[in-house]
């Protein structure tokens, strides 16, 4: 069935035409980077999040020498930049990389910057302004800060994050940070529940996701200087011998995730619909794809870079899974330092028959500039999927799809309640298709490098039907959901002791 569904693609393929656009100035979003003189070294930040709640999506954009950006989604497909925040700008500050998570579960989303120094966490005032609560939050320690994820590791509704801090060398101010979220708006650093020869390495990027499909939130660090790359198994309360606030085990070298690399960016995606979660991350004159066999019934990777077409001779950055087409297998971007044709940004098509194509002559991502960062999202509401890009020392680029063909696309826009925390962040969504096909999502915070992914999730269905669709929250309740209407956002908000099994329409297109 997969070979007859290669042979449908490849006749699609010939009226599904894949174009993005800088639009950047079209659209309003003008915004350079500026290096610092003082640690010009890593570290950019990109994010759409939705601001004042209106369901279109803003861009913050971080700058190391001078203020931040936020752009504000007039609604019509263009964007305003906004003075209404001042205390996001940081001028004094060295920002890195930005995600967005509503960390005490009052509907508003809110802002981590990783700094040089102390990370700074902003609380959302209702869209109106920002409150800096780093302090009150307990986030005191100064260190160089370059990324961070946020994920509810203990299922108690609230959401918890982990930093990653870098140093070439060893060291107290190279060990990385891991909060958890005590529920009244205060944290409380527990990254001595994880090996402090793992936390010392020089990660530059982290994701939370679930290897193993047991059912909560494990950890995974890219690491540069050919260190080996960290996976920590999320393993439940602490017990004797392991954690004092929560247990987690190093699977790294079991699982054949240790892959040494001077790694960047992290992607997670089902890129090959097995029902479970692959890896693409950076490195430099390398890029690697490792293959998740959890589906084969091993806890383990195997390493597919050359065999599915992903490896590439460059200095990688940024790496995405993302539906370019809406044909309902994921395809790959890749940011590179490449300043020449050969070597710059990458644009892959995933054939459907385990292979990814490289698509990116004519397909309107190249660039000449740095390119470290990026974060994708749907800026106007098309039903595709955009690129904003995060180009070292010279600016910020937002590519928008303007892609054509008759593909169909759905989204699911999640949210939590009681038990399961408001951004539903690890919330699993599967859609089986009436082609076979079995599509798997989760929704994450923190990814790629520096970057806040738009939350929605996003399926291409090509010309398929929807037979089912089921959720699993992260507290681990599953079912089936009725109501889904395609080329449209689909919002579910989950009620502890209410069984909701459909979905609402959203007010966007």
């Amino acid at each position: 069935m997969i070979l007859l569904h290669g042979l449908k693609w490849s006749l699609l393929l010939l009226v599904n035409v894949i174009d993005f656009v800088d639009s950047s100035q079209t659209v309003g979003v003008s915004a350079s980077h500026d290096i610092s003189a003082l640690n010009p070294t890593y570290g950019i930040g990109q994010a759409f999040i939705d601001i004042d709640n209106d369901d279109d999506m803003d861009l913050l954009m971080t700058n190391q020498e001078d203020s931040n950006y936020v752009f504000i989604n007039q609604g019509s497909g263009s964007f305003l930049q906004s003075a209404a925040f001042p205390e996001l700008n940081l001028n004094a500050e060295i920002a890195r990389g930005v995600t967005v998570a509503d960390y005490d579960n009052d509907g508003w989303d809110d802002i981590l910057y990783a700094i040089d120094g102390q990370n700074r966490l902003f609380k959302n005032n209702m869209g109106t302004s920002f409150v800096d609560v780093s302090n009150a939050a307990g986030l005191s320690i100064t260190r160089n800060s370059v990324n961070a994820a946020w994920a509810d590791i203990n299922a108690d509704g609230f959401l918890d994050f982990y930093v990653i801090n870098y140093q070439d060398q060893s060291g107290p101010l190279a060990k990385d940070e891991f909060y958890l979220n005590n529920g009244d708006g205060t944290f409380t650093e527990i990254s001595d529940d994880l090996q402090l020869a793992e936390l010392s390495k020089p990660g530059l990027a982290i994701t939370f996701f679930d290897y193993d499909n047991d059912g909560d939130q494990d950890i995974y660090v890219v690491n540069d200087k050919l260190v080996g790359n960290t996976l920590w198994a999320n393993i439940g309360p602490a017990t004797q011998g392991c954690g004092v606030s929560w247990c987690f085990q190093d699977v790294s070298v079991p699982a054949a995730a240790n892959r040494a690399v001077y790694g960047m960016g992290i992607a997670i995606g089902d890129y090959d619909l097995d029902g479970d979660y692959d890896m693409y991350f950076s490195s430099i004159a390398e890029q690697v794809l490792l293959q998740s066999q959890v589906a084969q019934g091993s806890d383990t990777f195997i390493d597919q870079s050359n065999a599915v077409g992903l490896n590439f001779d460059a200095v990688g950055w940024a790496t995405l899974f993302l539906d370019l087409d809406n044909d309902g297998w994921l395809d790959a971007y890749l940011a590179t330092d490449g300043n020449n044709l050969q070597s710059s940004d990458r644009l892959y098509h995933n054939n459907g028959l385990g292979v990814f194509v490289d698509i990116t002559t004519g397909s309107g991502v190249s660039n000449l500039d740095r390119t470290r960062g990026a974060a994708s999202g749907d800026f106007n509401h098309d039903g595709l999927i955009d690129i904003l890009t995060g180009n070292w020392g010279v600016d910020f680029k937002l590519y928008e799809n303007q892609s054509t063909g008759t593909n169909n696309w759905i989204k699911f826009k999640l949210n939590g309640s009681g038990s399961v925390n408001r951004n539903a962040i690890g919330t699993k969504l599967k859609l089986f298709l009436d082609d076979n096909r079995v599509l798997m999502q989760s929704v994450y915070s923190g990814a790629s490098f520096g970057a806040g992914n738009e939350r929605t999730l996003h399926f291409g269905i090509g010309q398929a039907n929807i037979e089912r669709v089921e959720v699993t929250w992260p507290n681990q309740i599953s079912h089936a959901v009725d109501g889904h209407l395609i080329n449209q956002v689909n919002q579910l908000t989950y009620q502890d002791d209410i069984f909701n099994n459909s979905f609402e329409s959203s007010n966007q297109r």
